[in-house]
């Protein structure tokens, strides 16, 4: 086999389901990271379509839904928890705090270290983009059955962990 061919056993027969835009993709559909694009691709789609008018970034709501149920919440371990790099996560967290929806708040015991805690604005968008967010989720995943939305789940998880045992 070359580089370029697919593996044995994930032929797929050029039936046209296989060419998004007019396009053979046979040498792609079985890559993992191409077909997750396009899985997020479709999510974030559906992400606009039902968050999108509460100003939300996918991280910034990530963001929001770990501060409302996590209790001293530090920017590092925000860092790890979203694999974010700091610099990044100072800009995401300025602008949340901007708006009102977050504030930072020096540690006692380690001056070195913030807190983030929502504010009662950032906690009520947050259950609003939370409650949101499991339609949004139901819409965006109804193609799949219930024991497949779970496999999906624990695979990508798995995956997400690098190795790690979750």
């Amino acid at each position: 086999m070359t580089a370029i061919e697919t593996p044995p056993g994930l032929e797929r027969p050029d039936d046209g389901r296989n060419r998004r835009g007019g396009l053979d993709r046979r040498r792609l559909d079985h890559l993992l990271g191409f077909m997750t694009s396009l899985a997020d691709a479709t999510l974030r789609k559906a992400f606009v379509a039902h968050l999108g008018d509460l100003k939300l970034r996918p991280v910034e709501f990530s963001i929001l839904a770990l501060l409302a149920v996590n209790q001293r919440v530090t920017q590092k371990k925000l860092c790890l928890a979203l694999d974010t790099p700091a610099p990044n996560l100072v800009v995401v967290l300025t602008r949340l705090q901007e708006r009102g929806l977050l504030r930072r708040i020096r540690s006692d015991e380690d001056r070195r270290e913030q807190h983030v805690q929502l504010t009662d604005e950032g906690r009520q968008l947050a259950d609003r983009a939370h409650a949101r967010s499991l339609a949004m989720e139901a819409e965006a995943l109804s193609v799949l059955t219930e024991g497949e939305r779970l496999l999906l789940a624990e695979l990508l998880r798995k995956i997400a962990a690098g190795g790690r045992r979750t």
